[in-house]
């Protein structure tokens, strides 16, 4: 079954929230990059953690339970669908610093 309505537009606001205040996740990934790692991509994998982060914990706080597979899926598919967007973000923000 995927996703309610409702619960899209959490995990859609959490991805908003997270690309308007870019800083909120990306002032730690200079300092924190591992040696080897490319800023970007150090960058998108500390973005997506905080998007999941973000709306796993509020979808436990809402449901009492964690997501089953297909509402995984569900999470993967509007993540997959709002990548480009996160990048953009990314490296729009890395290139002003």
């Amino acid at each position: 079954m995927g996703f309610d309505v409702i619960e899209e537009k959490n995990l859609n606001d959490a991805i908003s929230y997270a690309l308007d205040y870019p800083r909120v996740v990306l002032t730690e990934s200079k300092p924190l990059a591992p040696n080897g790692a490319t800023l970007p991509d150090f960058a998108f994998g500390l973005y997506i953690g905080y998007i999941s982060g973000v709306f796993f914990d509020g979808f436990l706080r809402r449901n009492k339970r964690f997501l089953n597979e297909e509402e995984m899926s569900g999470f993967h598919s509007i993540l997959f669908k709002r990548t480009p967007e996160i990048w953009l973000k990314i490296k729009v923000h890395l290139q002003l610093e």
